[in-house]
């Protein structure tokens, strides 16, 4: 069995098809994503207040993207579709790579 990163927010069937973090790796890739989202902001307030605002938004529009596009891709390569994040805390699936 591999080892997931994430895994379903809601059971299968459900509308939403959100994936939440389910180990350290996971949330590593969650708190890169907001690193890069208050990078791109400093960034942008840092510019617009010396007169370059343009460069500023260029640099967030630049770090978001980039951001969620690690996000969104990890979490569907690395995401487990028929397990929910309940699953793994109460111990009914295990997160263990397989040897």
């Amino acid at each position: 069995m591999a080892k997931y990163w994430f895994a379903r927010r809601f059971p299968v069937g459900h509308p939403r098809n959100a994936m939440t973090p389910v180990s350290r790796e996971g949330w590593l890739v969650a708190w890169a994503f907001v690193a890069s989202m208050a990078v791109g902001g400093l960034a942008f307030l840092g510019l617009a207040l010396t007169g370059s605002p343009l460069l500023g938004i260029a640099i967030f529009v630049v770090l978001a993207a980039s951001g969620m596009g690690l996000f969104i891709g990890l979490a569907s390569r690395k995401g487990d579709a028929l397990h929910t994040a309940e699953d793994y805390r109460s111990g009914r699936v295990s997160n263990e790579a397989a040897p």
